[in-house]
């Protein structure tokens, strides 16, 4: 028995072109969901490890570099281009030890204390320590340094009221001075963060089923075009 088939090659030919086509915007739209998914999974495995006193430490956590069709990579990573001390976030992931990056000690802000009153507290910005202006160890808002110690606060005598004002806690009613920073050569950075596992997981459990929703859309929609 002879069995004989016709195959319209040109159509095939036509059809796989088109399929092709396709692939590079499936896989850029599918590149940009799972990196967008990605960073949210990141910025949950940071906020479920750390005390966040400020939202703009998670929108640190971003794709650094979208996903284009001549260019199918996406970075996602933490933007370290921030204002003032470098952002520790990164350190946080290996562990580390924090540096000073002005003069030999690192200022820390001492929790239950006026810059620091809780600690979820952000440090007052009339506290930092540039805001104090100090001047042969004299500072505003009545501080002084110590060095080698820290910086502390003079509170007087005062009444309740002053105290209470002031953020003076019951441990330093019986002196004229607290300690609201103490001066440390360093601080140690234990790993907090586990992001490159947050981040592969989602990469991992998501981008192929992304990808063959995007691949189908585009598909669809050349056929609704005629295509």
């Amino acid at each position: 028995m002879n069995i004989r088939v016709d195959v319209q090659m040109d159509e095939v030919v036509k059809l796989t072109a088109t399929v092709l086509r396709q692939l590079p915007y499936a896989a850029n739209s599918a590149i940009t969901r799972t990196a967008k998914e990605a960073v949210d999974a990141g910025q949950k495995e940071v906020a479920g490890d750390l005390q966040i006193r400020k939202r703009f430490i998670l929108n640190r956590m971003k794709i650094l570099q979208y996903s284009r069709v001549n260019n199918l990579t996406a970075i996602i990573g933490i933007d370290t281009k921030v204002q003032g001390a470098p952002l520790i976030l990164g350190f946080l992931e290996e562990g580390g030890t924090k540096e000073p990056i002005h003069g030999g000690e690192l200022a820390i802000p001492l929790t239950g204390e006026k810059p620091r009153p809780t600690f979820a507290s952000s440090v007052s910005r009339g506290f930092f320590y540039s805001n104090l202006h100090f001047q042969k160890g004299k500072g505003w808002h009545r501080t002084y340094i110590i060095p080698g110690v820290g910086i502390f606060q003079r509170i007087k005598t005062l009444g309740k009221r002053a105290k209470k004002s002031l953020g003076v806690t019951a441990d330093a009613r019986a002196s004229d001075s607290v300690l609201i920073y103490a001066f440390k050569p360093s601080a140690p950075l234990p790993q907090h963060l586990h992001l490159r596992k947050a981040i592969v997981d989602v990469i991992g459990a998501r981008f192929a089923a992304i990808f063959s929703e995007e691949f189908t859309k585009e598909i669809l929609k050349k056929a609704q075009r005629g295509a």
